[in-house]
């Protein structure tokens, strides 16, 4: 939304007389795409993060991510004046430090959450990124309208350094660093996920982890994530002042709209996915391939939607169901990884993620390329491109999917040596 205003000639009226004022940047096509990527380059650095996590805590790892996005995010408007590469450059750190944070989630998770609470506990934090894009849409177009894009840098960097205090002083890496839970719920927590592990040595098994199909199928539908994602948060506001001709701060109340979708379904698809696990209605390999099939191909489907109606009623209608059945996907990916290797799932969530970036670096790029007019006929080559994607990516899983536990990557030291042996005796 800054970058929409940044670039557009503005119309002032001072006592009934309106004037054009000339745009603060007359960047191309291509030089918006590269803006827009060069914060994806920085995530390219994801397992890092995930193996910084499995070293000092989640929680450790995660107030850095935010602590460091935060400042580059308040003194952008600087970098920005400065000159367009130093914006660039401090971009790719703003993305690089935040997947340290995105990173360092799952292995909160591994350490908080019992098994068949797993999707509950993911779902919700679903939740509050969703929640908070809604409201950053609106704010943003408010802010927009009243000061100028600038603001919009300083707020939202103030807000996350507010957010980071608040998180360094409540949140732990694990239930025994928490002085203020009862030694009842500690304990739960420890016998759940098997808490003999947190003083561990993390050693990593590459060639499992490289040789692990299912977890490389997951990665592509972290690449399809990554595309729709970054239509919806990224260009929808392009999008629909180029198609619609709407006003920077109806966008913002718009673009909230899709927002809202994923917040209300986000805590449905936790609850869901967790009665269905807890009652074995479904095995956990099934219930993963439902979810995701429920996101990838409802996403094919809207995007195509767009291709067939180019209105308003339509975007609105297609950008929400892709948030509402996407909630489900994004889910269920991250549930996945606890699943297939709980020990390891920061450093392969952190891997999925270079594929989630991957995508958020091409589709950019793309869309630079091909929307060079602002038609609608170059926004539905963009739509139908990644209508094929979600599709073909959602296939894939289907048939190669699995969330089955990995026999060496769960929390028990003495389990695997037993399961070893025992597959030792079977061979």
């Amino acid at each position: 939304m800054a970058v929409v205003e940044m670039t557009s000639v503005k119309k002032i009226t001072i006592q009934n007389v309106t004037t054009e004022k000339e745009a603060d940047f007359h960047w191309s096509s291509h030089e918006k795409g590269i803006i827009l990527s060069s914060f994806s380059y920085g995530r390219l650095f994801s397992p890092i993060g995930g193996i910084l996590a499995g070293k000092f805590g989640g929680s450790t790892i995660y107030s850095l991510g935010i602590l460091v996005t935060s400042l580059v995010t308040f003194f952008s408007p600087v970098f920005l004046h400065i000159h367009f590469n130093v914006f660039v450059i401090t971009n790719m750190i703003l993305g690089a430090f935040e997947t340290f944070s995105y990173s360092s989630i799952t292995q909160i998770f591994s350490r908080w959450a019992p098994p068949d609470e797993r999707t509950k506990f993911v779902s919700f934090s679903v939740v509050g990124a969703n929640l908070g894009s809604g409201i950053s849409f609106v704010i943003s177009g408010w802010i927009l309208s009243y000061w100028n894009w600038e603001a919009l840098f300083y707020i939202s960097g103030a807000v996350s350094f507010l957010w980071y205090l608040i998180w360094l002083f409540v949140v732990k890496n694990d239930p025994s660093e928490d002085t203020r839970m009862s030694e009842k719920e500690k304990n739960y927590i420890k016998e759940k996920v098997n808490c003999n592990y947190i003083n561990e040595k993390l050693k990593y098994p590459w060639r499992k982890i490289l040789t692990c199909w299912p977890f490389w199928v997951a990665c592509l539908i972290k690449f399809s994530i990554g595309s729709y994602q970054t239509i919806t948060f990224m260009y929808i506001p392009q999008y629909l002042k180029d198609t619609n001709n709407i006003d920077i701060k109806k966008i913002g109340f718009i673009s909230m709209i899709p927002q809202m979708c994923a917040i209300i379904s986000a805590p449905v698809s936790g609850l869901l996915g967790d009665y269905i696990r807890s009652h074995k209605l479904l095995s956990v390999t099934t219930i993963h391939k439902l979810f995701i099939s429920i996101g990838t191909f409802s996403s094919a489907l809207a995007l195509m939607s767009l291709v067939l109606w180019s209105n308003l009623t339509t975007a609105i209608v297609a950008l929400s169901v892709i948030q509402f059945c996407g909630t489900y996907t994004v889910t269920s990916i991250l549930v996945l990884f606890l699943d297939l290797t709980p020990k390891y799932a920061s450093l392969l969530n952190s891997i999925a993620n270079v594929f989630f970036t991957g995508s958020a670096i091409f589709t950019p790029i793309l869309i630079g390329f091909i929307v060079t007019s602002h038609s609608l006929h170059q926004w539905n080559i963009c739509f139908i491109a990644l209508s094929c994607e979600c599709l073909i990516f959602g296939i894939l899983y289907l048939i190669f999917g699995s969330a089955k536990q990995r026999s060496w990557a769960n929390y028990n030291p003495n389990k695997n040596k037993s399961i070893e042996h025992s597959n030792q005796e079977k061979s």
